[in-house]
C-alpha cells in the first residue's frame, strides 16, 4: 500500500495526481479526483479541524480491477459518522454536507471509522 502525507491541502492536488498518473487510471480520473478531493476536504476541515500542522495521511493499493483508499485525520477517533446514500432537496445547494454523499455515490463502498475513511472503487478497464 503506498502512502502520502499531507499537511493542509496546499498540495492535495498533485498527490491527486500522481495516484491517478502512477496508477494509470485516466479513464477514471473525474471520480477519483472528485471522491479524494471531498476525502481529503472534509479529513481537513471536520478531522483536523483546519489545522495544517495536523497530518492526512492517504493510503491507496490497486489490485484486482480494485483501487483501495484510505484518508486518516488527525481527529478525535469518532465512533459513528453516517455515511448517507440520499440527500434531500433542500440540502442540496448547501455550502456544507454533500462530501460524504458525493463519495458514496462516486464508490462501491465507503466506511469509517477510528478517524479513517476507506474507499473501495472497482475500475472498469476496457
Amino acid at each position: 500500500m503506498r502512502e502520502v502525507v499531507l499537511y493542509g491541502l496546499k498540495e492535495y492536488t498533485e498527490a491527486i495526481t500522481s495516484l491517478i498518473e502512477e496508477l494509470d487510471l485516466w479513464k477514471e480520473e473525474f471520480d477519483i479526483k472528485l471522491i479524494l478531493t471531498e476525502a481529503l476536504t472534509n479529513a481537513f476541515k471536520h478531522g483536523n479541524g483546519g489545522d495544517s500542522s495536523k497530518p492526512i495521511c492517504l493510503k491507496y493499493i490497486y489490485l484486482d480491477k480494485c483501487l483501495k483508499i484510505q484518508v486518516e485525520d488527525s481527529g478525535q477517533n469518532q465512533d459513528f459518522i453516517e455515511i448517507p446514500d440520499t440527500i434531500s432537496e433542500e440540502s442540496i445547494l448547501e455550502a456544507t454536507g454533500r462530501g460524504l454523499f458525493i463519495i458514496n455515490s462516486l464508490a462501491d463502498k465507503v466506511e469509517f471509522e477510528n478517524s479513517t475513511l476507506t474507499i473501495w472503487k472497482k475500475i472498469q478497464n476496457d
